[in-house]
Parts: structure tokens; C-alpha cells; sequence
């Protein structure tokens, strides 16, 4: 079997991530933690530094990447982050030195899953498509550099992609 110890799962609200990361851990056995504890962007329709200020989006941040240090000493559990985990430099450098999958979604894909559920934006935005692309064009760039492996959720093939992230970490 593989090295690997632990599987962090990133990515934009509405990707699948606790889905795929819940699939994931019950394939391997392994335990599934949940830490991703704000979903800012997409429950608040505003960017974080809209919402806490420049030195709020900063607290969150290294209270996030806290969170993640803290997940590095476990072993066999899968997790799944917050979407602004990536926005930490820390943050980052310590996924890229884990297991760490980016599930990418499209803009499309993401407007339609989180208009579907819980996901709504808490406050009137005059066009959360935009907010949603701006994000998108802020992070893609940072979840691709951080991750270990990445796919495409769009499909929402939940079992065929946890199988394709045990295949990829047994390699």
C-alpha cells in the first residue's frame, strides 16, 4: 500500500468535496473530517475580504491554516477544506507537501448546484455569477499549484472518482 497518510480534498463550494471526500474515506477505511467551516463566498454571496476586512480575511486565513496543521499530525483520514483554504501561503506550501486532490467544477456547474440546495446566498447579490467567476479566476491557479492530482467534478461521478484518487495515491 501507499505512504500516504492523509488525503486533503480542495476546491470552490458546490465542487462535491464532502461527498467525494465521505466516498474516499469509507473506501480506505480511513476517517472522514469536515473542515471546511465557513463556505464564506458562497453563503454570504460576498468575497471574505468583503465580508471580515483585510485584516478579518487574514484571522480566517491562519485560523484555517491552523486547522490544517493541526489535520497534518492525524493519519489515515481524509478531509475536506474550506474553500479559502488556498488563499494562505501557508496553507498552500503545507498542501502541497500532503496528498491533495483539487475537484475542479466548472462556473456553470457550481451556479446550478448551489442555487439547488443550502448554498443560497444569506445576503441579495446583484449578480453572484460574477462573484462566483471571480473567484474562480482568483484561485484556480492556486488550487492547481497546491494539488497532488486533480479532476473534474462536473460529471458527479462520486464512486468513479473516489476509485480514481485510490488508484492515483497507491501510484
Amino acid at each position: 500500500m501507499s505512504s500516504i497518510k492523509r488525503i486533503f480534498i480542495i476546491g470552490h463550494s458546490g465542487a462535491g468535496k464532502g461527498v467525494l471526500a465521505q466516498a474516499v474515506a469509507k473506501s480506505l477505511g480511513w476517517k472522514f473530517i469536515n473542515a471546511d467551516v465557513l463556505g464564506c463566498a458562497a453563503h454570504v454571496g460576498r468575497t471574505p475580504s468583503e465580508v471580515l476586512g483585510t485584516e478579518g480575511e487574514r484571522a480566517f486565513n491562519r485560523c484555517l491554516t491552523e486547522i490544517l496543521s493541526h489535520q497534518i499530525t492525524k493519519e489515515n483520514i481524509v478531509v475536506t477544506t474550506d474553500e479559502s483554504i488556498i488563499c494562505d501561503e501557508k496553507a498552500r506550501e503545507l498542501l502541497k507537501s500532503e496528498f491533495t486532490v483539487y475537484l475542479k467544477v466548472s462556473t456553470a456547474v457550481q451556479l446550478e448546484r448551489i442555487s439547488e440546495g443550502d448554498y443560497r446566498p444569506l445576503l441579495p447579490v446583484d449578480n453572484f455569477a460574477a462573484v462566483i467567476a471571480k473567484l474562480h479566476d482568483e484561485r484556480n491557479s492556486l488550487y492547481e499549484q497546491a494539488a497532488s492530482f486533480s479532476l473534474s467534478s462536473d460529471d458527479g461521478d462520486i464512486e468513479g472518482h473516489a476509485a480514481s484518487i485510490v488508484k492515483a495515491m497507491t501510484k
